[in-house]
């Protein structure tokens, strides 16, 4: 008669449970444990809707009592493994999982897609990410919820640095479940990352549309994840937007927050940058990139001594960090202290050896601090690794040629940065300034005329072609471009000092140029 008891409440606990009545249905289970206290279905459906709640020592108690019961019962070690996965115990959820599989050969396909997919789950709890893309695959093959483990798997595949995998899963968990919000967010942040910004806002927004609104931090990460796709695009006016929104809903979001300070810093608002970047960084104190950035906006408006402090917390955070000492370096340069600014630029290049911009900051402050032999080195040593990069030869070019010691290298280094990026009015010039400065006016002259062309607004090349013209006795012409260049900048003094000194060249023989 127990046992008939105890199948009646055990069925109506069921029925409870599904119907949403979740207090009525534990009250039930526990009625048929009073009739028959081994029974292995009530043990296991209490402690399972226990652990819902939370984690339990008596849902714990319970399942293991069933697994003292029926310790052959896949099902039964399945409930174990849940009860311990929700309290964390994610390890001891493996060895239960694993026993389950074993139990089960030849048994259930479906409980066995299950326990596959919740060894996945338990597997990237604990960082063994290959043996969660394995679980899942199993899972998959065995036909478990597709959806979710395309999703998981390709979270799995990411931590594998296996993005065009992880791309593809998520993809596919999007068309598997085209208003799931989890998988529109993975596939927007998978794209993001992979600078695919359009598809990514097309993700998120879609993301943002069907998260559920009681989920105020996952539709915080999302705004965040969408304002980083719509800097990626160059809307930045609108990246704050959304960054704001996410921190509207999650006021203590790190990333949001830190984000917002560079969308201000690219507008050119580095108040408002250093404002955000405080808040950053007392949400997160132990982010050394939080006081870089923070350091960087301070030199923009001048001020060195709070750059000096923001990047001395960045190196206490974190010693290693050869961002921390170049911002040093950039910092006591500002503050004219050269030999200072060297030795952090050396420790930089320590940390750093193969990155073009240390030797480069190096070879500049120890010119600044009167060691010419060092900074040729330092510059020599930047054009070896910095060859490939457009803006590194160019600011090689406007040094060497304003040092005026190695101008054959000045005009090496601008005509590397032409054959880089032929449209860049900059490069243009720096090759001419070189050519010029080493006294070869013909040579000179194209080059500087394809910078006003492809600047034309741009007062400075037009007096630098001026100068040039100057040089090749075209008067004619050189006044022409000194007087342009002070009409697009009428406070220019070179230019007007130029255009005096052209009134006083007595005959002004002129020649075509």
């Amino acid at each position: 008669m127990k046992s008939l008891d105890a199948d009646r409440d055990n069925q109506r606990g069921k029925t409870l449970w599904e119907s949403g009545q979740r207090e009525q249905a534990m009250l039930a289970w526990r009625q048929a444990l009073a009739s028959a206290p081994d029974s292995v279905e009530a043990l296991t459906s209490l402690a399972w809707a226990l652990a819902q709640q939370g984690p339990t020592e008596e849902a714990t108690r319970l399942a293991q009592r069933a697994v003292e019961i029926s310790a052959a019962d896949p099902a039964v070690r399945r409930v174990l493994g849940e009860v311990l996965f929700l309290q964390g115990q994610y390890q001891e959820a493996i060895g239960h999982y694993q026993v389950g599989v074993r139990e089960n050969q030849g048994g259930s396909l479906l409980l066995s897609a299950c326990l596959h997919r919740d060894l996945g789950d338990a597997y990237y709890m604990i960082g063994e990410f290959q043996q969660a893309a394995e679980a899942y695959q199993r899972a998959l093959a065995l036909g478990s919820d597709e959806a979710y483990c395309r999703l998981w798997l390709g979270w799995a595949s990411q931590q594998l640095s296996d993005r065009g995998r992880a791309r593809h899963e998520f993809e596919r968990a999007c068309e598997l479940a085209p208003e799931w919000h989890e998988a529109l967010y993975a596939a927007g942040q998978i794209h993001s990352a992979q600078g695919d910004c359009r598809r990514a806002r097309h993700y998120l927004e879609r993301a943002l549309q069907h998260y559920p609104e009681e989920d105020e931090e996952g539709r915080a990460a999302a705004a965040c994840e969408l304002g980083n796709a719509l800097r990626g695009l160059g809307e930045v006016p609108e990246a704050i937007r959304s960054y704001r929104h996410a921190l509207s809903l999650d006021p203590t979001h790190p990333v949001a927050r830190f984000n917002l300070g560079l969308a201000y810093g690219e507008l050119g608002d580095h108040e408002a940058a250093i404002a955000a970047f405080e808040v950053a960084g007392q949400l997160d104190p132990s982010d050394s990139d939080i006081w870089i950035e923070r350091g960087r906006a301070c030199l923009e408006l001048g001020r060195h001594h709070e750059a000096l402090e923001a990047y001395q917390t960045a190196q206490r955070i974190c010693p290693d960090s050869a961002e921390a000492c170049s911002g040093l370096g950039l910092a006591y340069y500002g503050l004219g202290l050269y030999e200072t600014s060297a030795e952090h630029y050396r420790s930089g290049a320590r940390l750093a050896p193969g990155d073009p911009w240390v030797h480069y900051n190096l070879g500049l402050a120890l010119e600044a601090a009167g060691q010419p032999v060092e900074a040729e080195h330092a510059m020599a040593e930047a054009w070896e690794l910095g060859q490939q990069d457009c803006e590194l030869c160019l600011g090689l070019a406007r040094a060497l040629t304003s040092q005026g010691r190695d101008l054959v290298g000045a005009a090496r280094a601008a005509r590397r940065a032409c054959g880089l990026d032929p449209e860049n009015a900059e490069a243009q010039d720096a090759l001419a300034m070189a050519l010029y400065s080493g006294g070869d006016y013909d040579a000179a002259l194209g080059p500087a005329q394809q910078a006003v062309r492809l600047l034309p607004e741009a007062a400075e090349f037009r007096y630098n072609l001026g100068l040039i013209q100057e040089s090749r006795r075209d008067l004619a012409s050189a006044r022409a471009s000194f007087a342009r260049a002070l009409q697009l900048s009428p406070g220019f003094e070179e230019a007007q000092e130029a255009l005096q000194r052209l009134e006083d060249v007595p005959g002004q023989g002129l020649m075509n140029g």
